[in-house]
């Protein structure tokens, strides 16, 4: 078990990819009006995104590598709502 901190760097990462999730009222704009599962998903886009992000912060001192697949998982979450609101149904 590690007792060290998490590091400054790795906050600082963690907080960068959660600003992502203040886009959500320009998502909730430019979601596609006939597609209501569309709407719900990008309402719980930021619940999302900020558990992650938290569970991100405390798996830093165990376990590293879920910290890592949590934050890959959080860039590709970003590209997918993004291409979910702006794809032509």
């Amino acid at each position: 078990m590690n007792s060290e901190h998490t590091p400054w760097w790795v906050i600082m990462l963690i907080i960068l990819l959660v600003l992502p999730a203040g886009q959500t009222p320009v998502l909730l704009a430019n979601a596609p009006a006939g597609v209501p599962i569309v709407r719900t998903l990008v309402w719980i886009y930021p619940f999302y995104v900020f558990v992650a992000g938290y569970l991100a912060y405390a798996c830093w001192q165990r376990q590293r590598m879920m910290t890592w697949i949590l934050l890959a998982l959080l860039v590709l979450t970003h590209l997918a709502m993004w291409m979910l609101v702006t794809a032509k149904i």
